[in-house]
């Protein structure tokens, strides 16, 4: 009876630290009309830059995690052809592609952005043409040269928030960059509450043999 009883806490404590490590599913699939073309990429698109990634932010663990939830990227702007950025701006993007995230952004890895604007604020996804600048030889042939970000702002001021003028990171996000270690600290946990379980159902059965 008491090994059921643990068994039951144990399968239950696993379950509970599952929801937390699972990454969800990728029920749907992302559909894209195909690549946009460079003329149609200047004309619809928010801005277009070459950048380098400093830092990636993902979603805060939650019970119910969505491939939908956003992902804060940071780059380093090396060279402009569309929009005014600074030389560190934000974007976001889906988590994962199966909600058309671009999901092979990598922290010191350089890439061609090509980004969007929603509620202010500027992000890119699977279907927008985002790609790592080492695969990107044809846009950059027809994009030509661009111009440089921004310069920086003087110290203690942020610049605009607008959207012409790029995002500059948010504070308190840095925190986030490691949400991909959480799993394994909660799986920790799991280990350490399994032995104190096991001890203490050990000593008490020792006890009663007593």
């Amino acid at each position: 009876m008491r090994k059921s009883k643990v068994m039951i806490m144990l399968s239950c404590l696993l379950l509970l630290v599952s929801l937390y490590t699972i990454k969800p599913s990728d029920v749907f699939a992302c559909s894209c009309a195909g690549p946009p073309e460079v003329a149609e990429s200047l004309e619809r698109s928010a801005a277009i830059f070459a950048g380098k990634v400093t830092q990636i932010a993902g979603p805060p663990r939650k019970l119910a995690m969505s491939s939908a939830d956003p992902v804060h990227v940071t780059l380093e702007v090396t060279e402009v052809w569309k929009g005014e950025l600074n030389p560190v701006t934000e974007l976001t993007t889906a988590m994962s592609s199966a909600s058309c995230g671009y999901d092979q952004f990598a922290v010191g890895s350089e890439y061609l952005v090509i980004a969007s604007a929603e509620s202010g604020r500027l992000t890119t996804g699977l279907c927008d043409g985002t790609k790592a600048l080492t695969a990107a030889g044809k846009e950059l042939s027809e994009l030509g040269a661009g111009y440089p970000p921004k310069a920086a702002p003087p110290p203690g001021e942020t610049g605009s928030d607008t959207l012409a003028e790029g995002m500059l990171p948010s504070q308190g996000e840095a925190a986030d960059q490691t949400f991909m270690q959480r799993p394994f600290l909660w799986g920790a946990v799991a280990v350490l509450m399994a032995a104190g379980l096991w001890l203490y159902f050990w000593r008490k059965k020792k006890r009663n043999v007593k």
